[in-house]
């Protein structure tokens, strides 16, 4: 059976080290379920061989996952904006600490090192991240996996949300296609690693969307190149 990741078996593949783009929050205080599931998280990432790929802060979820990386013995890879590094809430022990200098370049640094996203509860920063792997998925402008981790109920609110979009017609995809929900760190960690539920039509070979897919943030003039798709680009991990 051939996987989304270059046409090995999936069971195969899964022994491979991927890099795991985890999105999640830096607030302080938050209730030991979250807590617990960033450590679980962070654990399930390091025994399989995988490698975090995350906001580089040291604070709230991002804190615990981090933390709990290194406590398995996995690797970290930090990115993080200079401002937030002068405040001193950078993840100092990363293995690789990259410092941008606006939070658009550190999405895009997260994005080329990323072969696979996985969403914990978070805030703005989170949804924001979220929303954009999930629409250039939508525009079939990349195949990884998205999978958010459903700790407590916690994304019930924003899946009928797209439930609703999908069903009055603002957007043509939602779970099942665009993302994958688990319940458990484990079952996220399985979902990243088996590839993305496939979507249905095809690509016109240069990654550009098909007609039905919705483009209302689409802004290239008419005689753009079209762009190419996250996974045809080599991207050095």
């Amino acid at each position: 059976m051939e996987s989304a990741f270059g046409g090995q078996s999936i069971d195969a593949d899964r022994r491979e080290r991927r890099s795991v783009c985890v999105f999640c929050s830096s607030a302080g205080g938050l209730p030991e379920p979250y807590r617990s599931a960033a450590r679980d998280l962070g654990r399930e990432l390091a025994v399989r061989g995988h490698r975090l790929v995350y906001g580089g802060g040291n604070i709230g979820l991002m804190g615990e996952v981090a933390r709990s990386v290194h406590a398995n013995g996995g690797t970290v890879v930090g990115v993080i904006p200079q401002g937030l590094v002068d405040r001193e809430l950078a993840y100092d022990p990363a293995d690789e600490l990259l410092v941008t200098e606006t939070l658009r370049e550190r999405k895009a640094e997260m994005d080329a090192r990323a072969d696979a996203f996985v969403a914990l509860p978070g805030g703005f920063g989170t949804l924001e991240e979220l929303l954009e792997v999930l629409t250039l998925r939508q525009l079939r402008l990349h195949d990884r996996p998205i999978v958010l981790v459903n700790v407590a109920g916690y994304w019930d609110p924003f899946l009928a949300m797209v439930e609703d979009m999908v069903g009055q017609g603002f957007a043509p995809l939602g779970e099942g296609a665009l993302f994958q929900v688990a319940k458990t760190a484990a079952e996220a960690v399985d979902l990243a690693e088996g590839g993305p539920a496939p979507i249905a039509g095809r690509f016109d070979g240069r990654g550009a969307p098909l007609p039905e897919a919705a483009v209302e943030d689409w802004t290239a003039a008419p005689a753009d190149p079209a762009p190419t798709r996250a996974g045809d680009a080599t991207v050095e991990r």
